[in-house]
Parts: C-alpha cells; sequence; structure tokens
C-alpha cells in the first residue's frame, strides 16, 4: 500500500467524505471511487441491490483476508481461538456515555421539531450538521467506552484507535456548537433548547479533557 494512503483503524472518520479534507490520503475513499468508477466504465448502475450485495461481498473477503494477514503477523491463531465470549461493556457505566445520550436524545426531539416546522434555507447546512453529528457523537462515545476491556488488540492499535475517535468527537462538538450558535441567531424561540445542548456538548468535552474513564 502506497505510504501516500493512511493506514487502518479509520476511527477517526465521520462518515460525510464529501466535506472531508483528508480524501486525498485515504484509502477508504479512493477504493471506494475506484469502485464505482469501474461499474460506471461498464454502464452499471452501483447503487443496483443486486451489484451493491456482490460488492459487499467482495469486501467482506478482503477484509477476511486483512484480518488473518494482521493475526499472522500478531502470532495470533485464529483457528485455535477460545469460544470464550469477550466481556461486554456496559456504557451506562460511564459518564461521558450518559452526557453523549443525553444530549442524542435531546437534540432528537429538537430535530423533529425543526423537521416540522421547516428551516430557513440559510439554515440548512447548518441544520445537517447539527443532524448529523447529533447521532454520530453518542455513537462515537459508545464506541469509546466499548474500547476499554478491549486486551485483544496491540497497545499501540488501541491508543490510535481510541485517539482516533475521541478525534472525530471533538470534531462533532465543535461543528454542532458552532451549527447551534448559527440556529440560534434565526431560532429565537428556542433559545432555551439550544442553550441546554450548547451546555451539553460542553460537558462532553470537559468529561474528554478530564477522564474519559470516569465511572457514575
Amino acid at each position: 500500500m502506497s505510504e501516500a494512503f493512511k493506514p487502518p483503524p479509520f476511527n477517526y472518520c465521520d462518515y460525510r467524505c464529501d466535506r472531508c479534507d483528508k480524501r486525498e490520503t485515504c484509502r477508504v475513499y479512493k477504493d471506494d471511487q475506484e469502485r464505482l468508477l469501474d461499474h460506471y466504465r461498464k454502464g452499471e448502475d452501483p447503487y443496483d441491490p443486486k451489484i451493491f450485495m456482490n460488492d459487499l461481498k467482495e469486501i467482506f473477503t478482503k477484509t477476511e483476508k486483512m484480518i488473518h494477514k494482521i493475526a499472522q503477523e500478531q502470532g495470533i491463531d485464529l483457528e485455535g481461538a477460545s469460544d470464550e465470549e469477550m466481556p461486554e461493556v456496559d456504557p451506562e457505566e460511564y459518564v461521558i456515555y450518559r452526557l453523549a445520550y443525553q444530549y442524542f436524545k435531546e437534540a432528537n426531539v429538537l430535530v423533529k421539531e425543526l423537521e416540522h416546522i421547516g428551516i430557513p434555507e440559510n439554515l440548512q447546512q447548518d441544520f445537517d450538521d447539527f443532524v448529523w453529528y447529533h447521532t454520530l457523537i453518542a455513537a462515537k462515545t459508545g464506541r469509546l467506552v466499548s474500547g476499554f476491556i478491549d486486551d485483544y488488540l496491540d497497545e499501540d492499535i488501541t491508543k490510535l484507535e481510541e485517539n482516533g475517535t475521541i478525534g472525530v468527537i471533538r470534531k462533532g462538538i465543535d461543528l454542532s456548537k458552532q451549527a447551534l450558535e448559527n440556529m440560534l441567531s434565526e431560532l429565537p424561540d428556542h433559545l432555551y433548547t439550544i442553550a441546554d445542548l450548547t451546555d451539553l456538548l460542553r460537558r462532553i468535552e470537559k468529561q474528554l479533557d478530564v477522564d474519559i474513564r470516569q465511572k457514575v
């Protein structure tokens, strides 16, 4: 693989390729664009269910080979792996997840309300950011705490995963705060709701700075 492309894991990804400044060095983005181009050259619709499912099968096959390669490099015997279940994490035990999930619930109420009454055209991009990240922040926070007891990965990889996840949570917080600030100027009737949501984002941010592993 070219050194120009970032290696996995891709936990710093927020799945918004159209607005990402790392596309030029992202292997996932490059592979996906090449997949689309290949279908277009063949006169195929890459979003046709049959074609998409076939692509998905190829991706899973490729992923399986990558897993076996990494396991071999790290001396992990997948065939002889224990059937013992991995310990489960209860995300509700962690302060940071509770804050993120509370933000998601309260933000979702506002999302539905604004979708019902309509959004001013000049706020559409801010609203799109708000909608996108109100779910992603909670999801990525859940991913963050689930890695606290993952003893199967190399320590360096685990740290890379954790830092990447924290990075995308912070990005989501920054863009969400900016979106809410812009929305407030046009939606004064929602002052208290927006203020509460902004406060929750700041509390999540503070928890990232202070102690991501703090339990309730």
